[in-house]
């Protein structure tokens, strides 16, 4: 049996953190043990550095930027796991967990995913190569994350090598529903498909018909502006400009791409709507431009910035305008916030990204709210060794609670409960503390039965692995001198879905009729249903219309004809 062996590389985890990685277990940012091992994929920092100069080696780069609302999530994570170990969800059975950081990086994200492919129990994390990987245990059963869609679908082609079940609580790239490219991706999201839905129809009913669209470079925000434009031109919203910004902040071309899009809105005196589609750091980039440049306009945010505290409190964000947007749908998560209160007391030895925070803490102590924040993010390496126990150690559980954005929190949870639910599934009639016990290609049929009570309701997922939920329609209100998130709608895709479809039937008129019978559509009016597809009547009046120009075109050279022939009489008559 031929084989080949992948050796995980080990580096320093990121620039914020203290321990470099001397073996393949330090490339682990958290950890804990269980029969059932669940892998997770978050961006806990914002961007990968990249070397300068020449020759570039295969050396995966330092990381840099920790991102608190993405930390959250794998707190959010590892809540979920020992929930359901104290729970009777699964007697008897352990669900242990490795989470790793992607840094917002598909070569960083590779690396993780490759060890996830590895043979249980391999000294060497050694993945071997097979025409067939039924039998095949890996070491993990599941993945969670991962946090973009750009490096959600570079995984999921791996994973599918061994039909790894992968649940996103966060990509949103309507490509993800494709399950002849991505047959084992599932998401506790709806896909963007939804959402540019949902901001089309509010365009609309705002009477906003000149607007325009900003985006990432990558592939979330190339497919979202995509799905936009489709659902902008069905619905005749005229989109005047569409700028797109570097993906990673360490693109040389960034700062000047985002003064272009300054300029663009600023010279377009008739745009007051801008749709953003961005990650939370690039927004923070152009809001930090808008403001200096005095910018005052709508602003529509996607579901991946539009709960973000850090950018709601950044100073002077009020003078922007009005910002509006779609969030995913948020639940109870007060055993979350009481999880966080008693954080401190986890022992922090199997998990970098905690360790991490609580030296970041004690570091940015002395700073209020907006600058503790900006301080936790620009941290070097270099800083975190010199305090690193020189300084009394701070917990600063407020500031945790303070930037939970609960859709991500909901989702992420979601995706834990839908593995353990599926896990649950194949272990009725099955010793499961044996690794060997079923494969990750049983569980991800399992998977695609799941149903999860969640608030009372029945969530499960749907053909394409969404999990078509709600959103919540954001606004941003100024509130006693503070910028607050608050929810003042709901949006439910699924009730969407069959309003369209209620409006996809139509009542033809008496003469949508004629125009049916003349174009040949139908025969007889008997014919015609009570209620047709807009699309029918619209293919029949294009139609009517050519047949009609053809009309006018061939009396018109009757026309030129008879004047012709009058004109010949009239001469020989003189």
């Amino acid at each position: 049996m031929a084989f080949v062996i992948f050796l995980i590389p080990c580096f320093v985890i990121g620039t914020n953190i203290v321990l470099s990685c001397q073996t393949a277990d330090d490339f682990v940012g958290a950890s804990s043990p269980g029969d059932i091992i669940i892998g997770g994929l978050f961006a806990v920092h914002s961007e990968m550095l990249h070397p300068e100069g020449d020759p570039i080696k295969p050396v995966i780069q330092n990381c840099a930027g920790f991102e608190i609302q993405v930390f959250l999530q794998t707190l959010a994570m590892i809540h979920a796991i020992e929930t359901i170990n104290n729970s009777t969800l699964l007697p008897g059975i352990t669900l242990g967990y490795e989470i790793y950081d992607t840094c917002a990086e598909v070569t960083k994200a590779m690396a993780s995913a490759l060890r996830f492919l590895s043979k249980f129990n391999s000294s060497e994390d050694a993945v071997e190569f097979k025409c067939n990987y039924s039998d095949y245990i890996p070491r993990v059963k599941a993945v969670i994350g991962a946090t973009y869609s750009e490096v959600s679908m570079a995984v999921s082609r791996l994973l599918a090598l061994q039909l790894i079940p992968q649940v996103s609580p966060a990509s949103s790239a309507e490509i993800l529903s494709d399950k002849i490219r991505f047959p084992s991706f599932f998401r506790t999201i709806p896909s963007d498909f939804h959402q540019t839905r949902a901001m089309t129809h509010l365009i609309c009913e705002s009477g906003w018909n000149w607007i325009g669209v900003i985006a990432t470079d990558d592939d979330n925000g190339r497919f979202a502006l995509e799905s936009f434009g489709v659902q902008a031109m069905a619905n005749n919203v005229c989109i005047a400009f569409k700028e797109m910004l570097p993906a990673y902040l360490s693109d040389s071309s960034f700062h000047s791409k985002v003064d272009h899009a300054i300029e663009k809105i600023v010279k377009e005196t008739r745009v007051n709507v801008i749709v953003v589609f961005m990650r939370q750091f690039h927004v923070l980039k152009l809001f930090k431009k808008a403001i200096e440049r005095n910018v005052n306009k709508i602003w529509i945010a996607s579901d991946n910035w539009s709960a973000a505290v850090k950018i709601s409190t950044f100073p002077n964000v009020r003078q922007l305008g009005t910002v509006v947007g779609f969030g995913f749908k948020s639940g109870d998560i007060s055993s979350f916030q009481q999880f966080l209160r008693n954080l401190h007391e986890n022992p922090t030895e199997n998990n970098k990204f905690l360790r991490e925070y609580i030296i970041l803490s004690s570091i940015c102590a002395h700073l209020e709210y907006h600058d503790f924040q900006k301080c936790i993010a620009n941290q070097s390496q270099d800083n975190l060794l010199e305090n690193d126990g020189s300084k009394p150690q701070i917990w600063r559980d407020d500031f945790l609670n303070a930037n939970i954005e609960a859709g991500f929190i909901r989702s992420t949870t979601l995706a834990v409960y839908a593995i353990a639910h599926a896990i649950k599934g194949q272990c009725k009639d099955r010793d499961c503390k044996d690794p060997s016990a079923f494969t990750p290609w049983e569980l991800l049929e399992e998977l695609k039965k799941v149903v999860i009570i969640d608030d009372d309701k029945e969530v499960r997922f749907d053909s394409n692995g969404d999990m078509n939920i709600s959103y919540d329609v954001l606004l941003w209100k100024e509130i006693d001198g503070q910028m607050e998130i608050t929810t003042v709608a709901e949006y439910d895709a699924e009730k969407a879905e069959q309003a369209h479809r209620v409006v996809a039937s139509y009542k033809p008129s008496k003469f949508d009729k004629k125009i049916l019978l003349w174009t040949g559509r139908f025969k007889t009016e008997e014919e015609i249903p009570l209620r047709i597809p807009p699309e029918m009547l619209d293919k029949a009046r294009n139609k009517a219309r050519v047949k009609a120009c053809y009309i006018m075109i061939g009396l018109s050279i009757i026309a030129c004809f008879a004047v012709i022939a009058s004109a010949k009489k009239v001469s020989m008559a003189m």
